[in-house]
């Protein structure tokens, strides 16, 4: 207390010998970062660097995310025949002397991996989700369609899983699938085995919990959990081409490509509340919910035509327009466009910035994958 008392008339006796004319503050200047694809002020255009391509059997790809864990590791998600399902490409050391690429194809990708959009890594284990580009992964008519959970383990990812203890053969490798969203367009972790995924057949967002995983090719979905976010409107391009979505861990909010409506929408992933239960779609499910309150609105409506891959750095959010070949870099509170660039491709898809800010996205008609190095 004598100390607390002593201190006190230091900054009094301090406060008293100060003059009497106010201090001038400076203004806090907003920081504002530049455009990866740009190295100053002087906006030179960048280098475009081929990564990998059709050599490397990259074919009509869709999406890609880096490992959380395992650095420089790039995996590649490509879209596949309806015959086929899809594939992926994982390069390894990307970009680097050392850089390596290996294609894989799950035993049942037909199913599990149908004509997919999207891929995502989980933010806290090593599991990534994918989306499927389809209306029933069964071809049969109905609606039996949604996300998968995959193991990023090279000994398990598409590996023959083996049999059960009856001696039954298991279904491919994947670690679980739910099937409540046909047309799944975009996909991204909500940390765990949880993910958000662009509904493009109900035209809304929903919310993906696959829980504990059955493990490589077994069937039991019972404690998946599904809260769908119908008060948005979301649309379904007539090309078929991705909707990726993001989310900000900063501020919790998700980024949405909607190209059939032209727009860019955001969606606070805090907000919201139970609203009803749901009648149960194709499986028996732990928890089917309609929300209701989220915040959401419109990002961005002007100069985009079809948004399709999209990407948070810092302050900045990124957006592909598969309509014109270009990115667009936004403020991402003020919504101000800040620069754009023309990548010249022929049809981009989704775009992701690597640990040091550096823009790479996949061009689906070149068969490419490419890095935006600024000069």
């Amino acid at each position: 207390m004598k100390k607390s008392i002593y201190f006190l008339i230091l900054l009094l006796l301090f406060g008293a010998c100060k003059d009497d004319e106010q201090e001038t503050v400076a203004p806090i200047q907003e920081y504002v970062e530049i455009p990866a694809f740009y190295t100053g002020a002087n906006r030179e255009v960048p280098n475009f660097t081929k990564i990998a391509g059709s050599t490397d059997r990259v074919d009509s790809p869709q999406d890609l995310d880096f490992h959380p864990t395992r650095e420089n590791e790039l995996w590649v998600v490509l879209k596949g025949t309806d015959n086929s399902g899809g594939s992926t490409v994982t390069i390894s050391n990307a970009g680097k002397a050392q850089q390596s690429t290996e294609w894989r194809r799950d035993g049942n990708a037909w199913h599990f991996m149908a004509l997919v959009s999207a891929i995502s890594f989980s933010k806290t284990n090593e599991n990534f989700g994918t989306a499927a580009n389809i209306q029933d992964a069964n071809r049969q008519g109905g609606t039996f369609s949604g996300p998968s959970l995959w193991s990023s383990d090279m000994n398990v990812y598409a590996k023959d899983p083996g049999t059960d203890a009856n001696g039954d053969r298991l279904n491919g490798s994947h670690l679980d699938m739910l099937h409540g969203s046909p047309y799944s367009l975009g996909i991204e972790s909500d940390g765990d085995n949880a993910f958000w995924v662009y509904d493009a057949y109900n035209g809304h967002i929903a919310w993906y919990d696959f829980a504990e995983d059955h493990g490589p090719g077994y069937h039991d979905h019972s404690d998946g959990i599904i809260h769908r976010y119908d008060e948005m409107d979301l649309g379904r391009d007539a090309s078929g081409i991705p909707s990726h979505i993001v989310e900000d861990d900063a501020s919790g909010i998700l980024y949405i490509c909607d190209p059939a409506n032209k727009r860019i929408l955001w969606m606070n992933t805090l907000s919201g509340s139970i609203r009803e239960s749901a009648p149960l779609i194709n499986e028996l499910l732990a928890s089917h919910q309609l929300m209701k309150n989220v915040e959401w609105g419109v990002f961005a409506a002007e100069n985009i035509q079809k948004p399709c891959g999209i990407e948070v750095h810092g302050n900045i959010l990124y957006a592909s327009d598969n309509a014109t070949g270009e990115i667009i870099a936004y403020h991402k509170e003020t919504k101000e466009e800040l620069a754009r660039i023309n990548t010249g491709a022929e049809s981009i898809m989704g775009i992701k910035t690597d640990k040091n800010g550096f823009l790479w996205y996949v061009d689906a008609d070149a068969n490419t994958v490419m890095r935006i190095d600024p000069k």
